[in-house]
């Protein structure tokens, strides 16, 4: 088990090996009497934005520590031991805490796409994804109609538009060399049934190939109702650890 140190160490370093460099832009200081209240408010803003980054990359790996080692049993008891796929709860010496799968999943891009697929031919796992196609009104098209108009473009939808007195000449070329389409088509995918409910239907009792499922489709688990026997000296600890590490940063070039 990963110390808590170690963790919070390791985050700080990957969150300051993503950070970027700003280009360089015209600079206000702050300066003289009627400056230094402000002055003092920027740095408590900047002191907390800093912060708040710092503790988004610790939350995430500590997540990520955790779960990896709590998901493939959690996993192999839905798949083999009957259990539904519902909340848990994992415990420590010193803290507990609620675990409740959300039954929402990552966006279904190409990527995300390919693995599924990679499931299906690799594993023998078949994930139904569904096409959803949606159509709207072109809103560039509408934004381009004056209001005075509206009332009239509304009675002549039944008409052809480019036919529309209410058009704007520009617009209709626009509308004449495809540069604007009347109706906009978007897709999302969605899988056609929940991948958690049917858990151990599609992993066929296989906790590996869950494990696969869940590493593909990425659900996402909250953790809720968290619970410290001694929350004054473990967040006191957290905050010396987070401290010591920041102090072990390499200093910005």
């Amino acid at each position: 088990m990963a110390k808590m140190k170690d963790i919070i160490s390791q985050a700080v370093q990957e969150s300051a090996s993503r950070s970027k460099k700003p280009k360089k832009k015209k600079v206000y200081a702050l300066t003289g009497t009627k400056q230094r209240v402000a002055a003092s408010a920027l740095k408590v803003l900047g002191a907390l934005n800093a912060l708040n980054r710092v503790l988004g990359s610790i939350s995430g790996h500590a997540r990520k520590v955790m779960f990896s080692s709590i998901i493939p049993e959690w996993l192999t008891d839905v798949v083999k031991g009957g259990r539904e796929p519902n909340s848990f709860t994992v415990t420590t010496d010193d803290a507990k805490a609620l675990i409740v799968p959300m039954k929402k999943y990552a966006i279904i891009d190409e990527d995300r796409a390919g693995k599924i697929m990679d499931l299906k031919e690799k594993q023998d796992v078949d994930i139904d994804i569904e096409e959803v196609k949606h159509f709207e009104f072109n809103p560039k098209l509408v934004h381009d109609i004056p209001e005075e108009k509206m009332d009239s473009l509304i009675d002549e939808l039944k008409k052809v538009l480019l036919k529309s007195e209410a058009v704007p000449a520009a617009t209709k070329k626009d509308i004449r060399s495809g540069r604007m389409p009347v109706i906009e088509e978007h897709t999302e995918y969605r899988y056609g049934e929940d991948v958690l409910t049917n858990l151990p239907k599609l992993s066929k009792g296989d906790p590996k190939k869950a494990e696969a499922i869940i590493n593909a489709v990425q659900p996402v688990f909250s953790v809720r109702s968290f619970e410290m026997e001694n929350k004054e000296v473990q967040v006191e600890e957290a905050l010396d650890l987070i401290k010591e590490s920041l102090a072990a940063l390499p200093a910005e070039q």
